[in-house]
């Protein structure tokens, strides 16, 4: 197979994962803003809504999933230069995470009556899965500016940063009430509490790595 050739069907494949890729980002999207509603409930203090809309998160990110092992099928074909591969499967992985990392605090409010945990906890946890929400829709729209606009990708990478450091801010203001109530409750509550803290933050850590990965894939490519 001539060079030529070979470039043409590996430019084919590499636009159709990008495809995918949005795709796949559009579904952890949607698990954002599910999980958002889900934290608006537990905020609101409605138990049986937090476990109604938790469904709602579980399916969602098992679609994504789903999208995710057809996307790492179609990458495993070898039309793509290896360092390319390389970078497309870290993006899809990390962010795959980014959902897992949200059920997994969905999951866990689910488990634990709402008013067992004080109104400002549940505040501080709701405003970092809204900034949540903000940073996927800011890396779909980097994956889309990759094939045609790299300088905006660049671009909506550092804003994802800001947006992490937002959330780091608001985790520590969150740790210290998680610090105050687990003095006074009893310890199921502080251990959910301080668990859905820390997996949102991390949710929040791997957007910063998917806008990290961008930036990668943008530097290699110029």
């Amino acid at each position: 197979m001539g060079a030529p050739t070979w470039a043409w069907i590996s430019k084919r494949v590499e636009a159709k994962v990008i495809e995918r890729a949005l795709e796949h980002a559009g579904k952890i999207i949607g698990v954002a803003e599910a999980s958002y509603e889900l934290f608006q409930e537990f905020k609101a203090g409605s138990a049986d809504k937090v476990k109604e809309t938790y469904n709602k998160v579980h399916q969602l990110e098992k679609e994504a999933d789903s999208i995710k092992r057809a996307i790492l099928k179609e990458l495993c074909r070898g039309f793509i230069h290896p360092i390319d591969r390389e970078e497309l499967v870290r993006l899809v992985l990390i962010n795959d995470d980014i959902a897992a990392y949200l059920k997994a605090a969905a999951r866990r409010a689910s488990l634990v009556e709402p008013n067992e945990i004080t109104g400002v906890i549940r505040d501080y946890i709701a405003r970092m899965v809204g900034k949540v929400v903000e940073s996927t829709k800011l890396l779909r729209k980097a994956i889309e500016a990759l094939v045609n606009n790299p300088e905006s990708a660049l671009e909506l990478a550092d804003s994802v940063e800001r947006l992490e450091e937002e959330v780091d801010e608001i985790r520590i203001e969150a740790l210290a009430e998680v610090l105050k109530f687990c003095d006074e409750s009893k310890p199921s509550a502080c251990m959910i509490a301080k668990e859905i803290v820390d997996s949102v933050e991390n949710s929040e850590d791997k957007c910063e790595d998917s806008a990290d990965v961008i930036r990668s894939i943008v530097v290699l490519r110029t």
